[in-house]
C-alpha cells in the first residue's frame, strides 16, 4: 500500500558557539520528535554552532556527520542536518581559506548519508537590528548545485535559509519532482517577523509543495537574535502547525493525497511557460 501521510518534525533551537552544548540540545529534541512519531526531522541552520570559528568547526565535519548518522540509526528516523561547515567541496577540492562551504546533510533512518546540499545564496544584507550588518560571503563560499533527495518514498528538495527568498530555486526543485521543500534557517528576529511566514506560504502556493521551515530562535549573543516560529505549510498556503519563539520539536503531518488532489485541480506547474536551466545561466 502506498504511504501518503508522513509525520515530520522541525527542530527549533537556540544554538550558541559551543558545539558540544548544541549537540546535547539537538539530541534531546530529536529524541522528543521520535517519541512523538516523526519519521523525518529537520534541524535548523548552524545547529552545531552559531557563530565562532567556522574553519575550526569544519575540521570536525566528518565527526559531525557521523553524529547525525548515529542519531538517525539509534532513533530509526531520517534526519536533515540543517547546516554544517565543510572544508571541502562535494568533489573533494579544498575550499580556499578563510572560507568554508555551509552544507545540509540528509541521512536515512538506517544512518546512511543520502545527500549533501551546499547553500547557494549567501545572506549579505543590512538589517535594522543590533547586529546591523550581515556578510555571509566573508565566511562562506556559495554552492553550485541544486539537490533533491529521496527520504523513503518522499521526494525532498533541499535548501537553506536565505534560499527561501529565491523562487527560481524552489521552481527547479518542484520541476525535479519535489513534494516537500525544507528550509533549515536562522532567520533574524527582524526579517523573520516581516517575511518568514509570508515567504513559506508563498513558496508553498507557487510550487504546490509542502514547505517546512526549521528555524533558530531566541538570543544567541548580545547582538544576534533569531525569530523561531518553525512551521509546516501545506500546498494551499495554510499553516498546518507552528511553534512560538522557544526551542522545541514541532511534529506534524503532511498528506500527499491532499497535495496530489490540489495539483490536479490547479496544475500550476503544467502552466509554467518559463524554463529555468541552472543556477548561473548566462
Amino acid at each position: 500500500m502506498t504511504v501518503t501521510r508522513y509525520p515530520i518534525a522541525a527542530i527549533q533551537m537556540t544554538s550558541g558557539k559551543e558545539p558540544d552544548d548544541n549537540l546535547r540540545q539537538a539530541g534531546a529534541l530529536l529524541t522528543e520528535a521520535r517519541k512523538k512519531g516523526a519519521c523525518l526531522a529537520v534541524l535548523p541552520e548552524n545547529f552545531a554552532a552559531y557563530g565562532g570559528d567556522y574553519r575550526a568547526l569544519g575540521e570536525r565535519h566528518d565527526e559531525l556527520v557521523s553524529w547525525l548518522c548515529g542519531q538517525a540509526r539509534s532513533l530509526d528516523m531520517a534526519i536533515i542536518g540543517g547546516s554544517l561547515p565543510a572544508l571541502q567541496r562535494p568533489d573533494g577540492q579544498p575550499v580556499p581559506s578563510p572560507l568554508v562551504r555551509t552544507c545540509s546533510i540528509a541521512v536515512s533512518a538506517a544512518g546512511e548519508p543520502l545527500a549533501r546540499y551546499d547553500k547557494l545564496h549567501l545572506f549579505d544584507a543590512d538589517v535594522q537590528d543590533a547586529q546591523g550588518r550581515y556578510r555571509e560571503s566573508d565566511f562562506f563560499e556559495p554552492g553550485q548545485e541544486v539537490v533533491m533527495t529521496s527520504v523513503g518514498d518522499l521526494q525532498v528538495g533541499m535548501a537553506i535559509c536565505y534560499d527561501l527568498r529565491f523562487p527560481a530555486l524552489a521552481q527547479r526543485l518542484v520541476a525535479a519532482g519535489a513534494q516537500l521543500l525544507v528550509y533549515p534557517s536562522a532567520f533574524t528576529a527582524v526579517t523573520g517577523a516581516a517575511h518568514w511566514q509570508l515567504l513559506l506560504r508563498a513558496t508553498a502556493v507557487q510550487t504546490g509543495c509542502y514547505v517546512l521551515g526549521a528555524n533558530q530562535c531566541g538570543q544567541h549573543g548580545p547582538r544576534r537574535a533569531t525569530y523561531g516560529h518553525s512551521m509546516l505549510v501545506d500546498p494551499w498556503g495554510r499553516v498546518v502547525d507552528s511553534l512560538g519563539d522557544s526551542p522545541g520539536a514541532l511534529v506534524t503531518e503532511l498528506d500527499l493525497a491532499t497535495m496530489n488532489e490540489l495539483r490536479q485541480r490547479m496544475p500550476v506547474q503544467q502552466h509554467q511557460r518559463f524554463r529555468i536551466e541552472g543556477p548561473y545561466d548566462t
